[in-house]
């Protein structure tokens, strides 16, 4: 058995942020429609964090693809990735494993690319001013997708340690400024009534931003906690939204957004968001005022489509490393 294995600075060196959003729209649309298989993914959990199993399929990706992921935010004390993981790849004609991908890169990339998506999708074309919730690992691409689809002239960076909003904002300040932005760290929390984008990417197992705290016109994007009781977005704040959902049936099952309001029996009768797929295939056309709120538990379509752009890279440049098992 011959395996391609795809290590972290391959990826990055060849998938941009520019592609991966490019990426996400093409995916989206075809799970809305039907044409990829991703079925729920299985979350094994202890006290230390959760372990993730994530497949998916598509006849036009060419592959079989099974993203293993784990989640223990302890790990920064500890100088490990909080979210390692790997992908393994199976040929679409024969079944076999043909390539290992490493995946922690490729999981933060890509997931910064669905806000990207969401946000070209959802604010305003105006948009002005942001503010980013969180400084961890994911927060670097939450930036750098959010810069790829609005010229932001302010983004401010919150976080629970006061040190760790200034060192993000002094090492994503270059990033920041090649695309004529200021990042200000710590500010007064008054400036969010100033923002039109809003993006959440913390562990908080509570809501971040309170419903008065919000200006009448924000798109939101909640990329952060998982879970069907952990919440970053307010229950009052999601009742009066127009809601955007990247799958349906999986943010009914794990997003605590949608599930705790249903089982606080909040939940209208008549409940049906649109999925990012559905507005990135022209379906619907999303409100221009009020609040907007684009909510991700992450799927394995994003892996998917990212994964097979690396592999037909890889082979066209004979790159990664061979192995025999």
């Amino acid at each position: 058995m011959n395996l391609r294995l795809i290590d972290k600075d391959t990826v990055k060196a060849n998938l941009t942020m520019a592609r991966a959003i490019e990426l996400m729209r093409d995916g989206f649309i075809a799970l809305s429609a039907g044409e990829v298989d991703s079925p729920l993914r299985t979350a094994l959990v202890n006290d230390a964090g959760t372990v993730l199993y994530k497949p998916a399929y598509s006849d036009v990706a060419g592959i079989f693809c099974a993203k293993v992921v784990s989640v223990f935010s302890d790990n920064v004390n500890k100088n490990l990735p909080v979210t390692p993981g790997i992908i393994i790849v199976n040929s679409a004609e024969t079944g076999m494993p043909v390539a290992l991908v490493e995946a922690s890169y490729l999981t933060t990339l890509r997931t910064g690319a669905v806000t990207g998506l969401a946000t070209d999708l959802m604010a305003a074309d105006d948009a002005k001013t942001a503010a980013l919730f969180g400084t961890g690992g994911q927060s670097a691409h939450q930036l750098e997708a959010m810069l790829c689809v609005r010229k932001f002239e302010t983004i401010y960076v919150f976080s629970r340690n006061p040190e760790n909003a200034v060192s993000f904002c002094s090492e994503q300040g270059a990033l920041a400024e090649k695309s004529g932005c200021r990042l200000v760290a710590n500010p007064d929390r008054s400036v969010i009534k100033q923002c039109d984008v809003i993006t959440l990417a913390t562990s908080s197992p509570t809501a971040v931003v309170a419903d008065h705290e919000l200006p009448a016109n924000v798109h939101i994007n909640a990329i952060g906690s998982l879970g069907p009781k952990r919440t970053e977005v307010a229950s009052e704040t999601m009742l009066r939204s127009y809601v955007c959902l990247d799958q349906r049936a999986a943010c009914m099952a794990e997003a605590g957004e949608v599930c705790l309001i249903r089982d606080a029996g909040q939940l209208p009768e008549n409940f049906y968001p649109v999925e990012i797929g559905e507005l990135a295939a022209g379906r619907y056309e999303p409100p221009t005022t009020g609040i907007r709120v684009f909510k991700s538990v992450g799927n394995a379509v994003q892996d998917l489509v990212c994964t097979a752009e690396i592999l037909k890279i890889a082979e066209e440049k004979s790159l990664g490393t061979q192995a025999t098992l």
